[in-house]
């Protein structure tokens, strides 16, 4: 079920200070991004001596972007569930580009773990939360692995699985109350599954994102019967 969540006070430094770190770090990471691209072949030693550096430097700059608007939307007014979702788009960027760019990103990483934690203020009320939506939150993860999936392609494939990662993150961040939920879901999954159809993991990707839209809409629709454990985590969450 998706519950609506009362808006939250942004005045607190915390916040202010979380998007400052979340905004320096996603610029770091374009700049590491490019570096990989432009000098990835000739400083292998820093760069995780990657055999597509273009690809994964695209794909570092694509997810530092994602990070910097999620900074900058945590410094504005929200409600818990958009600050959660913030954090997971700054977490995951802040996580998986060390494996994208080696050292390089030594120093944006470590800013944007940074910033997720100091905009946290509240660890029960975030599990909660997740425990709520742990579908969007999967739906999200698949498009970043999608994303992943190509970076290594050729750069037809790496357009689609880039575009098709960003769709998928696109409704689950929006969700399925919006009438393009179901197409933003089917756009992200199809077309990369179409083009990467002789190998077997795309395919598995499209299922389980069309499957958790379907139980998302479900539950949005049919709240009562999403679970009876709703009330519970939401006095939890208080």
């Amino acid at each position: 079920m998706i519950t609506p969540w009362p808006i939250v006070d942004p005045r607190h430094g915390r916040h202010r200070l979380a998007g400052r770190l979340g905004v320096t770090g996603a610029a770091a990471g374009v700049i590491a991004g490019l570096t990989q691209i432009s000098l990835g072949t000739r400083i292998p030693s820093w760069t995780g001596e990657k055999l597509a550096p273009v690809q994964l430097g695209l794909l570092t700059i694509a997810l530092s972007l994602l990070a910097g608007a999620a900074a900058i939307r945590q410094t504005r007014p929200a409600t818990p569930g958009v600050r959660a979702l913030c954090s997971l788009a700054l977490v995951v960027p802040g996580l998986l580009c060390f494996s994208t760019v080696g050292r390089l990103w030594y120093f944006p990483g470590p800013l944007l773990l940074a910033a997720v934690a100091v905009s946290l203020s509240n660890a029960r009320e975030t599990a909660a939360l997740a425990v709520r939506n742990y579908l969007r939150w999967l739906l999200g993860l698949l498009g970043v692995a999608e994303a992943l999936m190509a970076s290594s392609g050729p750069p037809l494939l790496l357009a689609v699985g880039t575009a098709g990662g960003g769709s998928l993150a696109a409704a689950a961040w929006r969700g399925p109350s919006q009438k393009l939920f179901p197409l933003l879901v089917l756009a992200g999954s199809v077309p990369f599954t179409a083009l990467a159809w002789t190998v077997v993991v795309p395919g598995v990707l499209a299922v389980l994102a069309v499957a958790m839209a379907i139980v998302v809409s479900h539950q949005a629709t049919h709240p009562a019967r999403a679970g009876g454990g709703q009330s519970s985590l939401t006095r939890a969450s208080r």
